[in-house]
């Protein structure tokens, strides 16, 4: 799902309650949400990379590259996290890869909250998402803290990057670097 920042910016509350929702009507499985870019599923490549210099700068920017990401799982791996941001949402099966709801729930942090929604969990880094800049401010560190926790399920099988980068770069090495950018 994709909204104007302004809907979710304005009552981050709302917004989370309404995720919560949404995500126990449909038993998500695993998800991310957060400011970010957005693409055309399946047009992520063959594009000139407009995203990679904002991805690079912005590492808290979710990328959704959600076609290229489907391509990648169609043998495996669907059922497991592709990343995490400022929401991210783990079904109970993804929990219990995790070690159950206790062992989760001992790596939470004051700044993060793990709420119950029926067929899992929404992790929340903070009371609103941020744009950082490597550099100035970066990363925050509940953003780093989920990723610490989710590591162990990422699905990390790539065989082809899902981001469109420069001639210069490989898009498969970048592609590994972005699901790993919180974890500095």
């Amino acid at each position: 799902m994709h909204t104007p920042a302004s809907f979710f910016l304005k009552n981050p509350d709302n917004f989370v309650d309404l995720m919560q929702k949404w995500a126990s009507k449909v038993r998500c499985i695993h998800g991310s949400g957060g400011l970010g870019v957005l693409t055309q599923p399946g047009l992520e490549t063959g594009w000139y990379p407009f995203y990679y210099p904002l991805m690079i700068k912005y590492p808290s920017l979710d990328y959704d590259a959600m076609g290229d990401y489907w391509s990648e799982v169609r043998h495996g791996g669907y059922e497991l996290p592709k990343s995490s941001n400022w929401l991210t949402f783990l079904g109970v099966s993804n929990i219990e890869r995790l070690g159950g709801e206790d062992a989760v729930r001992s790596q939470i942090t004051p700044e993060i909250s793990l709420v119950r929604y029926e067929g899992g969990y929404l992790i929340r880094a903070g009371e609103r998402p941020v744009v950082d800049t490597n550099g100035v401010g970066g990363v925050p560190q509940a953003y780093k803290d989920i990723a610490r926790i989710i590591r162990p399920i990422l699905f990390q099988k790539y065989e082809y990057g899902i981001i469109e980068v420069p001639p210069e770069k490989d898009s498969l090495d970048e592609t590994l670097k972005w699901i790993h950018r919180f974890e500095s």
